[in-house]
């Protein structure tokens, strides 16, 4: 490194002015924005840049306010001059010197950004992580780390980069598409990383194995564990993602589950300093208002656990030697805010952005949300969340102590009706609040505001084509002094919302009789529980005890929600089917099964006329084979969600049976659907057998067959539609030899189709009398990088495929389709594409035998005229 002269050292002192301090350098990112404009601040990147390595990155802590003394330059010491991301080293300097160059730009401090940009790059690994140094450094420095935010700190930075936000729209394309790139194969790194129990995914590691990604040690007191520090910046940075697909956000949410969960409620940490001022120990302190998070939990167990530099797991705190008790966090509040607001609001983004639709629930506190985990009280809004069933996102807008009156005058209407998309549903339940008349700021008398309220709030829902529903309010436990009757408390509230709901001709859910009943039914002492009923020291975050009849516990909260949904249910409303369960499959032991397959086989024989049987199932890795038999076939299996509930086996055609013979192709599915009427959502449902030949995920013989928001995933052969009529929406479709293929009819609205290699996307084998085939609506085909794939080859003479209205990326070759070295197929089958775009979706190369839809006879090409006039899907 070249030494600073004195010309440039005069230069420096300049720019500071008598008698005024440049800032330190742990705030040299703190100041005001019209600081980064100064001579000042330009003197200080002129500093930072004689830090930078030739490698392009900067050395950690350092303070680089000034010009590197002579001692600096002199020193060997890895540690001290080395290149590293760990300490917010190399990031810190890139959005000062961004900052800089923004406020006055500066050859010398572009250069500089370009090199740092390009050693980030540079040092992504093969996996798509970080590890703390680069060049790398043996010993567990070569470990993917999220330690103190490294590898999110260069993420946030490769983010804005590709994004081109300020300061970092001086970057050229080229650069910012390279971080775009880095950024993706991060998320997926995090991903990958993110650590499962017992098939449910939890939290991160500080550190994972730069190899298997397993979670890995690094310092002698810092062992394979889970972090309650590193894992809040993580879902910080996946909660930045604009549109976050379906592993993004289950990754989240089982993230901040898992914080949930382990949080140590009612306490703070107090740091012990010894008579000459040096911490010597932390302790825990009793505090009803705070909540603490251990550094390390014990994987399996999530016991906090602690260690000092004798390698000794420990899970108490006070037997770890003072010098580490006193010198490192082994405490801290890191997911409070968290919890507390980031969360929440990244889940009502979502909801509004997710084009899903969301039910919202306009109402007081006994709905509403409670974000702090460890106090008892919660909403049956927020316990109903956990009810329904995707696509459906609930958006619980219901806040403590607003009335119908206060609700709109504090905002919190508009904002829901700016958020409103048709079809989306409002529940609106106030009255509890508005019975307060002697409030005059949320006080609305039943027969005047209160009636006028609702009616307005029905009519600005329905003028922005969405469907109210009203409520009337869940009752208070107050018994009579006999103890066997439950005493109304709301007057004229619930009747006039009895009153609205049939005038307008709007749903109701009447819950005052059916919380009335649930109270009676469980008695004076057991409905306590449906409370806030505790003794002193019973709760740590209510240590004085409490006794509160208007708001729920959890248990309370949840046999509420119950109550709302089965009312849905029994009305047969919008909604209902997402909510019904007849059985529940789980992997831990919580649900009526533990095998989807055997779900199934439990489940009634149903005739047409009959609603289908729901098995509901929640998250984990369900490995079996799952046959429906051509009886079972008015079922739906609903899985929680696509990302973390999955089927999978790993069976391929060369494949022994226990026959000894080999199995074929059509003997390997994981999922065979022969029940007519069948319907799966929400369901990973894959063959892992990877690239040995054939190897289904899903075969269909059943006819009237539905499929939305599943991912279907194999290799060759992924999906065999034989023979009926089916319907796939929004779904995944992976794989890379004629990995949808087969003789039905089936339509794919709006499904990505991802070829994994080189290959064929269909290979229909349409009978000659059969009019329609495959046909794909409104989705997207796109490949792994550099993958060229054909839409299609005829495995029959007469195969029939449409790609229509659909984004063909640049994996579709030019020519698009193939004959299968079949001449004489090409006069025979009935390839067509209509209004496609994309890189993939130009004509001028495609063979003449695969038409080009006009507009006319693309329009008679519906769903309807595909599928048939009654729309079984």
């Amino acid at each position: 490194m070249a030494r600073p002269d004195v010309r440039w050292a005069l230069v420096w002192l300049l720019g500071v002015t008598a008698g005024q301090a440049a800032p330190s350098w742990g705030n040299i990112l703190r100041q005001e924005p019209a600081w980064y404009a100064t001579a000042e601040a330009r003197a200080v990147a002129d500093s930072v840049r004689l830090y930078q390595t030739e490698s392009g990155g900067w050395p950690k802590n350092t303070d680089m306010s000034r010009p590197p003394s002579e001692a600096f330059l002199a020193d060997q010491a890895f540690d001290r001059r080395a290149p590293t991301i760990d300490n917010g080293a190399t990031t810190t300097p890139l959005r000062l010197l961004a900052r800089v160059h923004a406020a006055n730009p500066r050859p010398g401090d572009r250069a500089a950004l370009e090199r740092g940009l390009d050693y980030l790059l540079a040092a992504q690994l093969e996996n798509g992580g970080w590890a703390q140094y680069y060049p790398s450094r043996r010993g567990y420095y070569t470990h993917v780390t999220f330690n103190d935010d490294a590898m999110v700190n260069v993420l946030n930075v490769l983010r804005a980069v590709a994004r081109g936000e300020e300061p970092w729209s001086a970057i050229d394309e080229g650069r910012r598409a390279r971080a775009a790139a880095a950024v993706d194969r991060g998320i997926a790194c995090i991903l990958a990383a993110q650590v499962r129990v017992d098939g449910q995914l939890t939290a991160w590691c500080a550190q994972h194995d730069e190899v298997t990604l397993a979670p890995a040690p690094a310092r002698k007191f810092e062992p394979v564990s889970l972090s309650g520090a590193e894992s809040v910046g993580i879902v910080r940075f996946l909660m930045g993602i604009e549109q976050p697909s379906a592993e993004v956000e289950a990754a989240i949410r089982a993230a901040v589950r898992w914080l949930e969960q382990v949080a140590i409620p009612g306490r703070r940490v107090e740091r012990v300093k010894d008579a000459a001022g040096k911490y010597v120990d932390q302790v825990l302190i009793e505090d009803p208002a705070s909540d603490v998070w251990a550094r390390f939990y014990e994987i399996g167990t999530n016991r906090p656990i602690f260690v000092g530099r004798d390698e000794v797991v420990r899970y108490d705190l006070a037997e770890v030697e003072a010098e580490r008790r006193g010198g490192y966090a082994y405490y801290g509040t890191w997911a409070t805010k968290l919890l507390r607001d980031e969360f929440p609001a990244w889940r009502r983004r979502v909801a509004v952005e997710s084009g899903d639709p969301v039910f919202f629930i306009a109402g007081d506190s006994t709905a509403a949300d409670k974000p702090r985990a460890t106090y008892p009280e919660r909403g049956w809004g927020q316990l109903f969340r956990e009810l329904v069933s995707r696509p459906w996102r609930v958006d619980n807008r219901a806040l403590n102590g607003r009335s119908t009156k206060s609700f709109r005058a504090e905002g919190h209407w508009d904002r829901l009706l700016a958020d409103l998309s048709p079809g989306d549903i409002v529940l609106i339940q106030f009255g509890h609040n508005d019975e307060k008349v002697d409030r005059s700021d949320v006080g609305a008398p039943a027969q005047t505001d209160y009636r006028a309220n609702l009616i307005r709030f029905i009519a600005e829902v329905r003028e922005r084509g969405g469907e109210p529903w009203l409520a009337t309010s869940v009752a208070r436990r107050r018994w009579n002094e006999a103890g066997d009757a439950m005493v109304p408390t709301h007057g004229e509230y619930p009747t006039v919302v009895r009153e609205v709901a049939a005038a307008e001709r709007v749903p109701l859910l009447d819950l005052e009789p059916l919380t009335t009943t649930l109270e009676t039914a469980a008695g004076v002492e057991g409905s306590k529980a449906l409370h806030l009923w505790f003794a002193p020291g019973e709760s740590p975050t209510a240590p004085e005890g409490l006794q509160d009849d208007t708001h729920y516990s959890a248990a309370g909260a949840r046999q509420v929600a119950e109550l709302v949904a089965d009312e849905i249910v029994r009305q047969d409303l919008p909604l209902a089917f997402y909510l019904h369960t007849d059985a529940v499959v789980a992997t831990d032991g919580s649900g009526d099964f533990a095998s989807i397959e055997k779900a199934i086989y439990a489940a009634p024989h149903r005739t047409e006329a009959d609603p289908r049987w729901v098995i509901r199932v929640k998250p984990g890795v369900y490995q079996e084979r799952v046959y429906v038999q051509r009886e079972r076939g008015r079922i739906a299996v609903v899985g929680e969600d696509v990302a973390t509930t999955v089927l999978d086996a790993a069976v391929f055609a060369d494949q022994l049976g226990p026959d000894g013979v080999k199995l074929g192709t059509f003997r390997t599915p994981t999922l065979q659907i022969d029940g007519d009427g069948f319907v799966v959502e929400n369901l990973t449902i894959q063959n892992s057998a990877g690239p040995v030949g054939q190897a289904l995920a899903l075969r269909v013989d059943g006819d009237r067959v539905v499929l939305r928001r599943c991912r279907l995933l194999g290799w060759q052969d992924t999906v065999l539609v034989n023979r009926g009529r089916h319907y796939f929406e929004d779904c995944r479709i992976e794989g890379h030899v004629d990995f949808i293929f087969g003789g039905a009819t089936a339509w794919f609205e709006r499904c990505a189709i991802f070829a994994r290699g080189d290959g064929y996307v269909t290979a229909a084998s349409t009978p000659v009398d059969q009019p329609y085939g495959l046909v794909f609506s409104g989705g997207r085909v796109t490949g792994a990088e550099g993958v060229r794939t054909y839409l299609g080859r005829p495995w029959r003479d007469h195969a029939m495929t449409v790609f229509m209205r659909t984004e063909l990326g640049e994996a579709v070759r030019a020519e698009g389709w193939h004959n299968w070295n079949k001449s004489h197929a090409e006069a025979t089958v009935r390839y067509a594409e209509y209004h496609n775009t994309g890189p993939g979706a130009t004509t001028a190369e495609r063979p003449a035998w695969v038409r080009q839809l006009s507009a006319e006879e693309a329009e008679t090409l519906t769903i309807e005229t595909v599928l048939g006039p009654d729309r079984w899907w």
